[in-house]
């Protein structure tokens, strides 16, 4: 027996399950150190939009699927958080956290989108990338292509975004060697056109 716990494979085994143990405690001390809620990620993303902390109090939730509704849900993405920020009788901004698809890879990402909203003007005023499934190319998708989004949505905007330079409607916008990441970009924000335009 005292042969069989000096041999290599004994010391092989223990090694490795030292090895194994201490992985294991310290992935679960780091997952609860560095772990960050969805409400400390819905700050950091409002900071983004505001360049400031917005305190629960300046904001309505109007949908947050993280914390039981439904998100709405198209086609081509959905939309998973929708705030006010202000009065919805006077002047505000809806700011909204939608995913699109057709991404590279089948993949998606995610934005943060700010429309301003004065009477019957709705104009989409700050997009922020919040992640993205599978993408490899998302540093192509910077700001011009982040700012080709800020238009007048008012009167129902009727047309949609691509990344297709050969359509002939939509907002077209290219992003070279990143097509099909923009293209989840565009149906991000296609989302939200989607749903204002049923909200009219």
């Amino acid at each position: 027996m005292a042969k069989f716990f000096k041999s290599a494979y004994f010391k092989c085994a223990a090694t490795l399950l030292a090895i194994i143990l201490i992985s294991g405690i310290s992935i679960s001390i780091l997952s609860d150190v560095l772990y960050v809620s969805s409400e400390e990620r819905t700050g950091r993303a409002l900071q983004k939009i505001y360049g400031r902390a917005l305190s629960s109090s300046e904001y309505h939730v109007v949908l947050d699927a993280e914390n039981g509704d439904d998100a709405e849900s198209y086609a081509f993405g959905e939309i998973q958080k929708i705030f006010r920020v202000g009065d919805e009788n006077a002047k505000h901004d809806m700011i909204f956290k939608t995913t699109g698809k057709e991404g590279y890879k089948g993949g998606t990402v995610t934005l943060w989108i700010k429309v301003i909203v004065d009477g019957q003007s709705q104009k989409i005023d700050k997009v922020v990338i919040d992640g993205n499934t599978k993408q490899t190319l998302m540093s192509k998708l910077g700001d011009s292509y982040l700012k080709g989004f800020y238009i007048d949505i008012s009167d129902n905007y009727q047309t949609y975004f691509t990344s297709n330079t050969k359509a002939t409607d939509g907002k077209k916008n290219p992003v070279s060697g990143a097509t099909m990441s923009a293209q989840a970009g565009c149906n991000a924000v296609n989302c939200v056109l989607e749903y204002l335009k049923g909200d009219n």
